[in-house]
């Protein structure tokens, strides 16, 4: 595959205050990047998806991995659950830790971490639209 060369113009889009604007907004709020972009309904479905994961997660008892390193795993987990933004701040502080012992666990955590990573994703699409890649 050919490497693609950017003009200038392109690589000042990579820094333009509506690019960071939208993918800090993608990254806060679920959903909110596609949105300012334009891309409503795509916008309304991701954040609504993703909030559902996240939720989902926390009625079954999933369980928040600390910011303090156990090991590189645990740190990994970490990151991706941070990528929820601001509601999984919120339910980070809204729930208590979740108990090995419930039948849902494994389930719950996989929920969080799967809302988190999924949001990743969506920052790095944001951010291909905000540039002209999409």
């Amino acid at each position: 595959m050919a490497k693609q060369a950017y003009r200038e113009e392109d690589k000042a889009l990579f820094t333009s205050p509506e690019t960071i604007k939208a993918c800090l907004a993608a990254f806060l709020l679920p959903g909110m990047g596609h949105f300012l972009l334009g891309r409503k309904k795509k916008g309304l479905i991701l954040g609504a998806v993703l909030l559902l994961t996240l939720i989902l997660g926390m009625l079954q008892g999933g369980d928040f991995f600390p910011r303090t390193g156990e090991g590189t795993l645990r740190s990994i987990g970490w990151f991706l659950q941070t990528g929820m933004g601001l509601p999984g701040l919120v339910a980070h502080s809204l729930i208590e830790r979740g108990s090995p012992l419930n039948p849902t666990y494994d389930f719950g955590t996989a929920y969080l971490l799967i809302a988190g990573m999924l949001n990743w994703l969506c920052v790095v699409d944001t951010f291909d639209i905000a540039v002209g890649r999409k």
